[in-house]
């Protein structure tokens, strides 16, 4: 079994994604289903950010594209054990200078294929000043700008369930914050326009 601090819980096409740091080693974890790598809503649904939640993962290891964190799970029998203060995590923020490869918004694929497997980094948490704008292209869509540590702006679309409930229904969110920022795999919006794979913030938590 696996103690894992829950640092995401936010939607994909056919459940959740969730994702989190191994309370033994550190090590940043996404628990994904064989199936369509994504948890069930009845699964993820039950368990909040902060929690330390037990979870059964497999042996074996998925060698998937670009996103090295992601393990198997082997039950769906999770267990919440206790939950802990955002003062806890702190120290698991990483260096922002550059966030998950690049400077922007997104990483080429081309750019990803030349690093090692281990390598590899889709997850990072970092501590920002941030500011949400409601996405102009879609009606309940939400972007968290802010600076990354070499003083880039970067807009990423918010896929935190919980900010995202806050924000449509007009609450505001404090601009100092935690953000888990994850990489999705390689996506193009039509076949004239190359693969990239986009940064998204899965998780805010409020200071």
């Amino acid at each position: 079994m696996s103690e894992i601090i829950i640092l995401a819980n936010s939607f994909k096409p056919g459940g959740r994604c969730v994702a989190g740091i191994d309370n033994s080693t550190g090590e940043r974890i996404r628990p994904i289903s064989r199936e369509n790598r994504a948890i069930p809503n009845h699964v993820a649904g039950k368990i909040k950010l902060l929690e330390l939640v037990e979870i059964s993962l497999a042996a074996d290891i998925p060698r998937d594209r670009y996103q090295r964190e992601n393990r198997f799970v082997e039950s769906w029998d999770w267990k919440v054990i206790n939950s802990v203060p955002p003062k806890y995590i702190r120290k698991y923020c990483e260096d922002d200078s550059i966030i998950l490869h690049s400077n922007s918004d997104r990483v080429a694929p081309a750019i990803l294929d030349k690093m090692p497997f281990k390598e590899w980094k889709s997850l990072q948490l970092i501590r920002a000043d941030v500011h949400f704008e409601k996405d102009s292209w879609k009606r309940y869509h939400w972007r968290a700008s802010f600076n990354d540590g070499a003083g880039k702006i970067l807009k990423l679309k918010v896929e935190c369930s919980e900010s995202l409930a806050k924000l449509n229904n007009g609450k505001k969110i404090v601009s100092n914050c935690m953000i888990t920022i994850s990489l999705a795999g390689p996506w193009t919006p039509d076949s004239s326009t190359p693969e990239q794979c986009y940064k998204l913030v899965a998780w805010v938590i409020e200071l």
